[in-house]
């Protein structure tokens, strides 16, 4: 006869791989560490709060030094100087800030080929001018200033009538 008690065996089933303890750890000791930081941080400003108010009340201020009174500036809107709506705007000189770049780049390049086309002094001092770039550059190559490879630089020769 057969037997009809049949044992039924579940196929084994592969885990998921994510060890949920090691999550829980994780996320307690990031909450541990989280709250001694916090701690940390409060007791640091509160000595550094007393070492400050020590300090100002050992030390006298300077003589000069204006007196503060933290009423003349109160800032309900949470910015230190409140009526200040513009860089310079109160108190003290502008800042020189560069703000037309397109002028100030137009300007130094007008400069620059004045200098590079025009005659004019380089050191009035030292008594030495400047000449335009292309006249420059026929001069060189008219009295052959350039070495020329495998040759050694020619010396200058002083010019005739050039005597003190």
């Amino acid at each position: 006869m057969a037997d009809t008690r049949k044992i039924h065996v579940a196929p084994p089933v592969e885990a998921d791989g994510i060890s949920y303890s090691g999550i829980v750890w994780f996320v307690v000791i990031l909450a541990i560490t989280t709250l001694v930081c916090q701690i940390l941080m409060v007791v640091m400003f509160k000595a550094m709060d007393h070492q400050k108010q020590a300090s100002d009340a050992a030390a006298p201020p300077a003589p000069l030094a204006q007196p503060v009174n933290p009423a003349e500036r109160p800032a309900p809107t949470g910015r230190v100087y409140p009526d200040m709506v513009a860089i310079g705007a109160t108190s003290g000189p502008a800042p020189a800030l560069l703000v037309r770049e397109p002028i100030n780049l137009e300007v130094l390049r007008a400069r620059e080929h004045e200098e590079l086309t025009t005659y004019g002094y380089a050191d009035k001092n030292a008594g030495t001018y400047r000449i335009p770039i292309e006249q420059a550059k026929d001069l060189v190559l008219k009295q052959n200033l350039l070495p020329i490879r495998g040759q050694a630089a020619p010396a200058a020769t002083p010019e005739k009538g050039k005597g003190k």
